[in-house]
């Protein structure tokens, strides 16, 4: 990770990929309820707004490795959650 500005890009990239695709799925997909995309949508901007959050608070500030670890473990629980919601998608 280079600076957190750009683990903040990364983190909107992807939440208005899931949005967009999701969207996409509605309008083209009829196994695609608008309820259930919905409810995809919120979850995922839920998703964004809580990693936004935490990436603006790590925790140990003075030491540098608890600030990394607290990073890397910020990435897995993200790719998890974001891996969630791409399976819910895939169904």
């Amino acid at each position: 990770m280079a600076n957190k500005r750009d683990l903040k890009r990364e983190i909107n990239f992807i939440t208005e990929e899931l949005v967009s695709q999701c969207l996409f799925l509605r309008d083209f997909t009829p196994d695609m309820s608008a309820e259930k995309c919905d409810n995809l949508i919120t979850r995922i901007l839920d998703t964004q707004e809580e990693y936004l959050r935490r990436v603006n608070a790590p925790d140990g500030k003075d030491n540098p490795q608890l600030v990394k670890k607290y990073y890397q473990k910020l990435i897995q629980d993200f790719d998890a959650a974001i891996g969630e919601i791409l399976t819910e998608m895939g169904e």
